[in-house]
């Protein structure tokens, strides 16, 4: 229990911080609209399945990749003993990989909402596209929070995180416009599929980031 209160605690200093700073929330409101308005402009509503579920994942993906990247790239030489001598390694990670996966669900919904407005919904089945879109964000804020803690420990910078991120980000998001698409065709049973795949690669990133950060850290 002791542990569970310390990472409620934490993910809860996250948001607090958050609200505090304010361009985080702002900086990912923002990057969503503007996107999806600039594509609105440039190709109005979208007919083409293929076409609609790209442009909504291309816009997810780096508004996801903005977010999670930032997990570890405000904490100082300083902050880190800090948090060395306060939490566990273990507790940590999660801590922020669970508050990055709800902050991308939830923003990831919300964009999904949004782009729905602006381009339509050709067909399909929106509770299936909605699951798709809440595991998938967070498969990939999950990911792009342990490659963000990687390249902290490694000094290496967002750079390096990049880098290690996009092997396990494309299969991630290849999943999920695959999901997406088979929801808008009508191929529920494929549709559910990978919507199972994806909640798998939830539970996938946690256990690895749980697993593998302590000895990271350590170092």
């Amino acid at each position: 229990m002791n542990s569970l209160s310390s990472i409620w605690t934490w993910m809860r200093h996250e948001w607090q911080l958050e609200l505090r700073q304010k361009a985080g929330i702002q900086g990912a409101i923002l990057y969503v609209l503007v996107s999806l308005v600039v594509a609105y402009q440039a190709v109005g509503e979208i007919q083409e399945s293929e076409v609609w579920v790209g442009l909504l994942w291309i816009v997810l993906l780096f508004s996801i990749v903005n977010s999670s990247s930032r997990s570890f790239a405000s904490d100082s030489p300083g902050r880190k003993i800090l948090l060395y001598f306060w939490l566990q390694p273990g507790q940590l990670i999660l801590a922020r990989m669970l508050y990055q996966m709800a902050f991308n669900l939830v923003s990831g919904c919300l964009g999904f909402a949004v782009f729905c407005l602006l381009m339509g919904l050709p067909g399909g089945h929106l509770p299936v596209l909605l699951v798709l879109v809440a595991v998938g964000s967070s498969a990939a804020a999950a990911l792009g929070t342990f490659m963000a803690a990687v390249a902290s420990v490694s000094g290496n910078g967002p750079g390096l995180s990049a880098i290690l991120g996009l092997p396990l980000m494309v299969p991630t998001l290849m999943a999920a416009a695959k999901g997406s698409l088979f929801a808008l065709q009508g191929g529920l049973a494929q549709a559910w599929m990978y919507a199972g795949m994806l909640l798998l690669l939830n539970l996938l990133a946690v256990a690895l980031g749980y697993l593998l950060f302590p000895y990271l850290w350590r170092e």
